[in-house]
Parts: structure tokens; C-alpha cells; sequence
């Protein structure tokens, strides 16, 4: 009887780690795009500033540039017209946008933005619906970098010659929102790496309520060893429900949200903060004891 068992296991066995190597393998129906480049600037630029910036860039002269105003802003960002403040500090971000082939990911490199970083660029861009792209975004002198997302999304839509969903726009506007300030409570490489994680569990598992998505952000919490406050805590909570109510499909983002997961761990362990492997292996060796278990634990028929 035990060997018949092993026989079982051995076969189930062998038919997951094949699924596994297919799984590198599968192409993501997702970003279905055409692939292009786009430089998108600030309208406040001057002339030499624009200049300054398409060299940093190292763009192509025959490259076609779009302009980020208060009506592209307000677009793209889903901005109150009726809240001055967000128009006060101009339009100075920029960047050198590309959509690129299936399987590539997500890519942001940054100059001269002090507050938003690469990471919160790139994980913004995934909620927008962009899933593989190479993005540089600078600024002629130091800038927050909360306006770059608009001019980013509105070079990709040009690209594409069509608009991403305005909700996923605006889940994105707002999870560079709560990132800054989870940042400021638990660090910048830990905030990005726990919103994206989040979101990849929001995004499977398709939560049915608030409470069950506060369970997942007590769980990353607790693993990452960090405390956050109640507010943090419902703010990032409130955050992942309007992810949740997307309807993402996991299978069209999986790809690009493990390369930046995989990208998020060596983040980590740079800083010599090393997190409990919780991916393939590890649910292959909890399927195999419950299976051994459900066996043994019915007896022959």
C-alpha cells in the first residue's frame, strides 16, 4: 500500500515541477501594446531646459515630444481643478518614455526627484496598466517627482493611441500618494516592496471584503518586521480595495509584478534585511504533506 502511495506522490510530483518550468516559460497576455518611444515634458520648461533634458535623455532628434499642463495633469491624475495647490510648483518633471516587448517589465531610472522614487514610478505603473516598459524621468534642478506619473502616462497613451482606464489611473496617482507616506514610516525600500506585495496578494486572491484585506496587510507587515500606524494601516487598506475593485487579472500582471518582487529582495538583503522565501518550494512542500496526509488519514476503501 505505502508504495503505491509514493507512486502517487512521486507522479503528482513530477506533474507540478513540470508546471513550474512552463510558468517562466508562458507569455503574459498582458501589455498587448505597441511597442514605441515618446519624450514627454513639463510646459514650464524653457527652451534650454528642454534642451538640457533631450541630451540627458540621449533621445533620437526624430523622437515626438508631448507637453504635461494643468488640463494633462488633471487627466491623468484624476487632480481637484478647484484645488490651487496642485498647481503651484509648475510643470518641471520629465521623461523618456518606452514601451517595449512582452516580458520585460517594469524599468524607472530617476534624476533630480527627492521625493517619489524609481520603485513607487514603477509600481504606480503597473496599477496603471503599463507592464512592460523603460521609463527615464528627470527634472532640470530638484523636484518632488509627483507630477512625473502624469507625464508618463500621457507619453504612454500617446504610444499606444489609446487611453488607459481612468480608475486604474487614478489607484496609481494615489498609491504614489500612500507610499510617501509609509515610506516615512517604515523607509522607502520597505514601503515599495510592501505595497507590492500587497497588491500581488490583492490581485490573486480577490479579497471579498476590507477585513480580509487588512488581514494581508497585517501578514506583509509582521513579515517585513515592521509596525505601522492604524491610520497608515486603513489608509493602505482603503488603497487596496480600489485596487481590488480594478478587477485586475492576475495572470496578465504575475509576470511583471515577480520581476518586481524579485527586484524588491536583493533591495532587501542590500540592506541586510532578509525576508522568509515564501514562493514555489515552500507551497510545494506544504501540497505534498497535506497530500500525504489526506491519504493516510482516509485508509483503504
Amino acid at each position: 500500500m505505502i508504495k503505491r502511495y509514493i507512486k502517487k506522490i512521486a507522479i503528482a510530483l513530477s506533474t507540478m515541477l513540470c508546471l513550474s518550468t512552463s510558468i517562466t516559460a508562458f507569455a503574459a497576455r498582458g501589455g498587448e501594446y505597441p511597442s514605441g518611444e515618446i519624450l514627454s515634458f513639463g510646459v514650464d520648461l524653457t527652451d534650454a531646459q528642454e534642451a538640457q533634458l533631450r541630451k540627458y535623455f540621449e533621445a533620437p532628434d526624430s523622437v515626438e515630444a508631448t507637453y504635461v499642463d494643468n488640463e494633462v495633469a488633471i487627466k491623468q491624475l484624476g487632480l481637484d481643478p478647484n484645488d490651487f495647490s496642485n498647481f503651484t510648483g509648475g510643470w518641471y518633471s520629465s521623461a523618456y518614455v518606452k514601451l517595449v516587448s512582452k516580458e520585460n517589465g517594469v524599468n524607472v531610472k530617476s534624476n533630480n526627484l527627492t521625493l517619489v522614487t524609481d520603485d513607487m514610478l514603477a509600481n504606480a505603473l503597473i496599477t496603471s496598466g503599463i507592464l512592460n516598459a523603460e521609463v527615464i524621468a528627470s527634472a532640470p534642478f530638484a523636484v518632488t517627482g509627483e507630477s512625473a506619473l502624469a507625464g508618463i502616462l500621457a507619453g504612454a497613451e500617446k504610444i499606444m493611441g489609446g487611453e488607459l482606464k481612468t480608475e486604474n489611473k487614478q489607484a496609481a496617482a494615489e498609491e504614489i500618494e500612500v507610499s510617501l507616506d509609509l515610506a516615512d514610516e517604515v523607509g522607502q525600500t520597505e514601503a515599495t516592496a510592501m505595497i507590492n506585495e500587497i497588491k500581488t496578494a490583492v490581485i490573486k486572491e480577490k479579497p471579498d471584503n476590507e477585513d480580509q484585506i487588512a488581514k494581508v496587510v497585517s501578514e506583509v507587515t509582521e513579515k517585513y518586521g515592521v509596525e505601522i500606524s492604524e491610520n497608515m494601516k486603513a489608509r493602505v487598506v482603503t488603497l487596496m480595495s480600489d485596487i481590488n475593485d480594478l478587477d485586475i487579472d492576475y495572470s496578465q500582471v504575475k509576470d511583471t509584478l515577480n520581476k518586481a518582487a524579485d527586484k524588491f529582495k536583493e533591495d532587501m538583503s542590500a540592506l541586510g534585511k532578509y525576508l522568509e522565501d515564501t514562493g514555489f518550494f515552500e507551497k510545494l512542500w506544504n501540497w505534498i504533506k497535506d497530500f500525504v496526509s489526506s491519504i493516510f488519514g482516509q485508509g483503504e476503501n
